[in-house]
């Protein structure tokens, strides 16, 4: 699925796949496999205010690790002073169990699994914009 940048809609598309006989191939056919110098351009600049936003988003998912692993310490002391037992150890024990303290778990796990995906995005668009630099670069070469 693609999201349409001015109508804002989804559109369905398949996943074009390169063929593996690309020695069956007649020029014509291999050309279409490759961007046109426009589109690499407009990926280019697609692809720069992609990561233009990416110190934004990656502190915004920092501060919301910080702040569930802030929410599971609240949530383990109260747990704690809620949980009755013989000794310390049973009520350490009921307290990590506690449906409160297993929630602040999983919104530490929600908020870390965001970060990274944040941070392999960041990474392979700095990737794709070396890749487009080059094209760009090729292709200023060749219309000269």
């Amino acid at each position: 699925m693609i999201v349409d940048d001015r109508s804002g809609s989804v559109v369905e598309q398949g996943i074009e796949l390169v063929p593996l006989n690309l020695t069956a191939l007649d020029e014509g056919e291999l050309l279409a496999l490759f961007p046109s110098p426009v589109q690499c351009a407009g990926a280019l600049l697609k692809a720069r205010a992609m990561i233009a936003q990416a110190p934004a988003i990656l502190a915004d998912r920092s501060k919301a690790v910080k702040d569930a692993k802030r929410e599971l310490i609240i949530a383990r002391g109260y747990a704690r002073q809620r949980a009755v037992g013989r000794d310390a150890e049973t009520r350490r024990l009921v307290a990590e169990s506690d449906a409160d303290v297993l929630t602040a778990w999983e919104r530490i796990d929600v908020a870390e699994l965001a970060l990274e995906y944040a941070r392999e995005l960041r990474k392979t668009l700095s990737e794709d914009i070396e890749i487009l630099r080059s094209l760009n670069a090729n292709f200023r070469g060749e219309h000269r």
